[in-house]
């Protein structure tokens, strides 16, 4: 009976040896379970700060964009002020080129007239007195230097339009990468 004791005693402790050992390894699994949980909550923490630190990167960026933007923006509304005086100028210089040619006409008509010996009243006396040639050359250099100074203002403003032209596309494609950037960040941090 003793020995039947001892017997039972001993598969008891055997059967309880085998369950520590067996509570022992799944301990050790569970724990490197944790082990590989806590290796991926620390990437996942990793890779969250490196995303908030990209967005806040992407959002300086975009701020700086904006920024560049509105200092474009306004100097193209300066130089579209600009513009109207361009249709002025281009108004008074089609005038003043209109005024030339109808004045370069009638004066040739003129010297045909005067040419034509057939022509009874080509001699007219005038009261008053006749410009001279020198006065007639002076008043067109005057005029050709007027025509002159027009076309530079026009080349002038010519030029303004092509500089606000070209910074204005070069906003717009700035503007678009960035929010075409701020929309894949956006996509890509969800």
């Amino acid at each position: 009976m003793a020995e039947d004791e001892a017997v039972k005693l001993r598969k008891r402790y055997e059967a309880a040896v085998q369950e520590r050992n067996d509570r022992g390894i799944h301990l050790i699994e569970r724990n490197e379970e944790v082990c590989i949980f806590y290796e991926k909550v620390n990437i996942h923490d990793q890779l969250l700060r490196e995303g908030a630190v990209s967005m806040q990167n992407q959002h300086e960026e975009i701020r700086v964009l904006q920024l560049e933007q509105r200092e474009l923006q306004r100097q193209i509304d300066l130089l579209r002020k600009g513009v109207p005086e361009k249709t002025e100028i281009e108004s008074s210089l089609k005038t003043s080129q209109e005024e030339l040619e109808a004045t370069q006409k009638k004066l040739h008509e003129l010297e045909k007239k005067l040419e034509t010996p057939e022509n009874e009243g080509r001699v007219r006396l005038l009261k008053g007195h006749d410009p001279d040639p020198d006065q007639l050359e002076e008043e067109c250099e005057k005029l050709e230097e007027r025509l002159a100074e027009q076309e530079q203002k026009l080349l002038e403003k010519e030029l303004i339009l092509e500089e606000e032209t070209r910074l204005t596309d070069r906003v717009t494609k700035k503007v678009e990468l960035g929010q075409q950037e701020y929309a894949n960040s956006s996509e890509a941090s969800k």
